[in-house]
């Protein structure tokens, strides 16, 4: 029961907005969504930022559920998101223009995930995202408070409509934490058309809390009482469209020991770097689509002390997926797009383990309180979109998994189906 309210309130809330957004294009479409980007946001956030009056209301919403073959996932990774059943995740944008050069965005994003294999271990958690630009030259502009990081592709473009599968591509869920929202500010602009800079200093991540299955995943901690022991950069260069051709490079490189004290008065030394590259090419219906990533974490022997979780030192990813829209085969007189898209990914957690780590483990007598989740997944994916208005889509697929790391946990097959808006 609790599952049917939470879709209606989504599907009510999704059809409201379109219903108000119809009333307000006969009314001279003051409010309507241009699908045009502003630099580390997408498509419903950047709303207000060409936006013809002063406050506007955006966000976007979904629902998924998943359905596992033959096996209860991986729960060892402590991460729901890594094997819930269903999804219900909604996100408000609320912009307020200043003036021309002074503008406020900001967002509220809830969600419920629901374990379906043991009552009682759902999951809900809220977001807030806010920032202030200071929009000084196409070359140069300010953004100060808590943003997201322009690392890969699905951190920033999360909305529904950004990315083909129902779930995030696992990559971008472990190895590239999504929904990850840094504290500081960044400087960004455009030196020609098409062109883009990003530059931004934050505080860094919580090493402490970092786990075998989701890299660093954990560490990210949004506080405001604290002055933030850690600092971390992070940058991106692109160019394109991802609708014409795109290639991004982003990096991050960062403190993630949160100041740290061990009992004998040492400090936990622990530094992150990250580097992602995303591409995109389209030929008439056809698109090609990749990601690749590289990370590198030390202190690795000093975290595993505090929580006896067993780190890489260094971990890669990666994905192609190549997208292909048939509907104008089928309906060619509609604007409704049915993309058919295959996905092969790639991604392992543990590609090295540092050796002082090494050591300790080869140590070890009782593996007893050890956290050891090694993961070299191997992921196929098959499925489709239908898209029959541009900021509706209804989603389906089905995985093949495989952890190929030996010793690894085995991971099952999953046929997901979700739903999406944004507004």
């Amino acid at each position: 029961m609790k599952n049917f309210i939470l879709a209606a309130l989504l599907l009510l809330a999704g059809h409201a907005y379109a219903q108000v957004e119809e009333e307000e294009e006969k009314k001279g479409a003051i409010s309507e969504l241009k699908y045009i980007k502003q630099a580390g946001f997408a498509n419903a956030s950047s709303k207000v930022f060409t936006a013809d009056q002063r406050f506007t209301i955006s966000g976007f919403g979904e629902m998924n559920f998943v359905g596992y073959q033959y096996d209860v996932p991986n729960k060892e990774d402590k991460e729901i998101e890594q094997f819930y059943t269903n999804l219900y995740r909604f996100g408000t944008y609320f912009g307020y223009r200043f003036s021309d050069k002074i503008i406020f965005m900001s967002e509220i994003q809830l969600e419920y995930l629901q374990d379906g294999f043991f009552e009682g271990n759902d999951h809900f958690e809220y977001n807030i995202e806010f920032s202030f630009d200071f929009l000084l030259h196409p070359l140069f502009n300010l953004r100060v408070g808590n943003y997201p990081l322009s690392l890969g592709w699905v951190n920033v473009n999360e909305e529904p409509i950004g990315f083909y599968s129902v779930n995030r591509p696992e990559v971008e869920r472990t190895i590239i934490p999504s929904q990850w929202l840094e504290q500081g500010f960044l400087i960004y602009g455009s030196p020609f058309e098409e062109a883009e800079y990003q530059f931004g200093v934050t505080k860094g991540l919580d090493g402490t809390q970092f786990t075998s299955g989701t890299w660093i995943r954990d560490g990210r901690y949004t506080v405001w009482n604290e002055i933030p022991s850690g600092a971390a950069m992070n940058g991106k260069l692109a160019y394109g469209h991802e609708d014409r051709s795109l290639i991004s490079l982003a990096g991050y490189y960062g403190d993630a020991s949160r100041g740290h004290r061990f009992e004998d008065g040492s400090h936990l030394n622990s530094q992150l770097g990250l580097m992602t590259v995303v591409g995109a090419h389209n030929i008439g219906n056809f698109t090609l689509f990749g990601l690749y990533s590289a990370g590198w974490l030390s202190g690795t022997d000093q975290i595993f002390d505090i929580g006896q979780e067993v780190l890489g030192s260094r971990t890669e990813g990666y994905y192609l997926e190549g997208r292909y829209n048939i509907m104008p085969h089928i309906l060619p007189n509609k604007d409704w797009k049915l993309p058919l898209f295959v996905r092969y990914e790639r991604l392992n957690t543990h590609k090295h383990i540092d050796g002082k780590l090494q050591e300790k483990l080869d140590a070890l007598e009782d593996w007893s309180e050890v956290r050891a989740d090694f993961k070299d997944l191997e992921i196929i994916t098959v499925g489709l979109n239908f898209r029959p208005k541009k900021n509706w889509t209804f989603k389906a697929n089905y995985q093949f998994r495989s952890n190929k790391f030996e010793g690894g946990m085995d991971e099952p097959n999953q046929m997901e189906f979700g739903v999406g808006f944004i507004f």
